[in-house]
């Protein structure tokens, strides 16, 4: 099972993407090292950012 995140206007910058932080990284960081913008996430972007579950299909 993958964890995707998809902030707001995420689109804009390919997400949803998997969400895959560092040991002990604030989802903040996550986000910028995933290509959000910093003027995004000072809008509150984090506050937002919705998580999916995503089961991934038995080949």
């Amino acid at each position: 099972m993958t964890t995707l995140y998809d902030p707001p206007s995420g689109w804009k910058y390919g997400f949803p993407k998997p969400y895959a932080p560092l040991p002990g990284e604030p989802l903040e960081q996550t986000l910028l090292r995933d290509g959000y913008p910093q003027r995004e996430i000072d809008s509150a972007g984090a506050k937002y950012c919705r998580f999916i579950e995503h089961k991934e299909e038995a080949a």
